[in-house]
């Protein structure tokens, strides 16, 4: 339970708040809507020492709408700082779409519901309990749609495997870091087009925009060693990227280092770990390839 004192005036009305009280308050000022959220704020601001004339001045009220909003708390908790019920057709939520949208973003577990998907009967009841929003279920669905959701099937994303070598590949790479003699390179490639890579843009119905261009686009493939030790940047333009031009290009490396060990670390594409690669390297003596962690 919260504990609530107060001064010897009015003025120095102020409430106490233990770690429940607190967070249940919290709680309600991110999910409640309108005077309610900003009723929590009363209570949380005045547990944090400001009295209610302060209060009433940060957030716009009169203090004696503060005082009585921090009596109703002491009274009765965080249900004494809900509207009274009214008589007649209850009224429009105005703001229905936007609450639904604020919750609908969040799994239903992140509520304490078991349920790892919303539906409409688990959001009506959610409205209900959290917000005293009672609405229709067409209602609900109008809104979901108008925040972007639609009811579709989800995919499957198998969970990505660790590499069963990750722990063999870091010990050789920690290795091959501590040899002082070998050139150690990391090396990785991309692709360069003479034409620029043209994205969406807002353009008048019936005149699509055209962008000057120098003639026909090209593409060539780069490949580039960065050596981790000296900084030097080797690299080779190619009209492809194949395991051809990755073996012309780790020749070439041979040939820049003439002396001593080269070491040079890849990632798992293909085209590094190909038949033609592997046949290639089994030939040579110097160069070695490491293969980083999948």
């Amino acid at each position: 339970m919260a504990r609530f004192d107060s001064g010897q005036v009015t003025t120095m009305l102020r409430i106490s708040l233990n770690d429940t009280a607190r967070t249940e308050l919290r709680q309600l000022a991110r999910q409640a809507i309108g005077r309610v959220s900003e009723r929590a704020h009363f209570v949380l601001l005045s547990a944090h020492g400001y009295a209610p004339p302060d209060i009433a001045e940060l957030l716009g009220y009169d203090a004696v709408t503060v005082r009585i909003w921090l009596k109703a708390y002491r009274e009765r908790g965080v249900a004494g700082l809900a509207d009274a019920p009214r008589r007649g057709r209850p009224a429009k939520v105005p703001h229905l779409t936007a609450v639904v949208q604020a919750q609908a973003s969040q799994s239903p577990p992140t509520f304490g519901y078991l349920s790892a998907c919303w539906t409409v009967a688990l959001l009506l009841g959610h409205l209900w309990t959290h917000f005293r929003i009672a609405v229709s279920a067409t209602r609900v669905r109008q809104a979901l749609r108008r925040a972007g959701f639609r009811w579709r099937r989800p995919k499957l994303a198998p969970a990505r495997r660790a590499d069963p070598q990750a722990d063999a590949k870091h010990a050789k790479l920690a290795a091959i870091l501590a040899d002082p003699d070998a050139s150690v390179l990391a090396e990785d490639e991309s692709d360069v087009q003479l034409l620029p890579l043209l994205r969406a843009m807002w353009q008048r119905v019936g005149q699509q925009s055209r962008i000057p261009t120098p003639g026909q686009n090209a593409k060539r493939g780069v490949f580039g060693a960065l050596n981790l030790r000296t900084g030097a940047w080797f690299y080779h333009l190619t009209a492809r990227k194949r395991s051809v031009e990755f073996i012309a290009f780790l020749a070439a490396l041979l040939t820049a280092y003439p002396v001593g060990s080269i070491y040079v670390i890849v990632d798992n594409a293909r085209l590094h770990t190909s038949r033609a690669v592997q046949q290639w390297l089994a030939a040579q003596s110097r160069l070695h390839l490491v293969y980083l962690p999948t």
